[in-house]
């Protein structure tokens, strides 16, 4: 049943529409209706609030290219997540179906993560853009049966704690899961329709009430744990054959999960050494900068050719630090991602289109009371014209 807007809604929507043109004509997808609706239901219509929220996520999904990715299939997100990273398969998750109604359906089996040996693998921010760039492709099949079936859908989530363990509450790990969380749900308002817990072991209450604090209101109550007849009340909603065996469905494919990232231990060869890492500096190769609490600081590059490559490799002696760059001319290079390189320093590549003044700013502004020291290298590499 096609779902009719009132005219408080159709109002707002314009309004957002006019107050993010700029942003809207760089990232067309989400100038439709249920996607501006979405923002408005999911942050209670406060127009001034949502802007520069919005915002953020239309030049983040700009700096990262996802608006020009292929999104059309469900293998082609699946893929194009597991293609960001070797370690990528790693990460639980994945794009299982749909359901009856034509919710994008996701599998988490968070049971089997293995936060250490991720941590010590990954840059935060390749964290980061594994779950944003899912998270966008969930996105665009979500408007695609939109535009369908011309109603407003969302995702139902499986989250599969088979395999808990103890491990999985190491300190570091919550805190980054718990900075996914919020940035997913800051970035992705309103997306969610139903969290199922299945396979919950006991000792789960220690890790959901960290988790609980962290979740939106309208997202903790739409969490259900689901007891010993979770199959059934699964296939009440979803159709046997949009779930892969290992979840009691038929789709066949050639493992029991399908193509849904199980998670486990990174091997030993994945993870980051420095000595191996071309890209890993010695501190005489590093320039320091030091960052007071509610300050930021920043480095300022000249580029003078088109085509050529921006370069950055930083550690932070500890804690973490807001890091971001933008062309001269406002363009978002590499978006605002709250980092810390406590396990893996961070570095990054970025192709300058525009000569100009490039800032590379490190922020501290969410300190309280101790400087955070950087030990950074920038480089830029001009284009071979020969």
């Amino acid at each position: 049943m096609s779902q009719i807007l009132s005219e408080k809604e159709k109002q707002s929507i314009e309004e957002l529409r006019s107050r993010l043109s700029d942003e809207l004509k760089e990232v067309p997808s989400y100038s439709d209706d249920y996607s501006l609706l979405r923002w408005l239901i999911g942050w209670d219509y406060n127009i001034e609030a949502i802007v520069p929220k919005l915002k953020y996520l239309l030049t983040t999904l700009s700096a990262l290219k996802l608006h020009e990715a292929d999104f059309s299939s469900i293998d082609k997100v699946n893929h194009y997540v597991t293609d960001i990273s070797k370690a990528a398969r790693y990460c639980p998750g994945g794009i299982a179906g749909y359901d009856k109604e034509g919710n994008v359906v996701m599998v988490q089996p968070m049971g089997r993560s293995d936060p250490k040996t991720l941590l010590s693998t990954c840059r935060l921010s390749e964290m980061l853009k594994i779950g944003i760039s899912e998270s966008e492709g969930v996105m665009s099949l979500i408007r695609a049966n939109e535009e369908r079936l011309n109603q407003k859908l969302g995702t139902v989530i499986i989250c599969d704690l088979e395999g808990f363990s103890l491990d999985l509450l190491w300190m570091p790990g919550m805190k980054f899961y718990m900075l996914l969380l919020q940035t997913l749900q800051a970035m992705y308002p309103d997306i969610i329709k139903k969290i199922y817990v299945i396979r919950a072991p006991q000792a789960i209450h220690t890790a959901y009430n960290m988790v609980y604090h962290v979740l939106s209101k309208e997202n903790r109550d739409k969490v259900e744990f689901l007891s010993a007849n979770w199959q059934e009340k699964l296939q009440e909603v979803i159709s046997p054959d949009q779930l892969f065996e290992y979840w009691g469905g038929t789709h066949q494919a050639a493992t029991p999960f399908g193509n849904i990232r199980m998670g486990g231990k990174v091997p030993t060869e994945l993870r980051y050494d420095a000595n191996l890492s071309p890209l890993d500096c010695t501190s005489e190769q590093l320039s320091t900068l030091s960052v007071p609490a509610r300050f930021s600081k920043t480095v300022v590059v000249k580029v003078d050719l088109s085509g050529s490559r921006l370069q950055w490799f930083f550690r932070v002696s500890s804690g973490d630090v807001n890091f971001s760059i933008v062309h001269s001319s406002g363009k978002v290079m590499q978006p605002v991602f709250l980092l810390n390189t406590e396990f893996v320093p961070e570095w990054g590549e970025v192709t300058c289109e525009l000569p100009g003044e490039y800032t590379l700013t490190f922020d501290n502004s969410h300190g309280k009371l101790w400087s955070k020291e950087i030990k950074y290298r920038v480089q830029v590499l001009v284009p071979d014209v020969s």
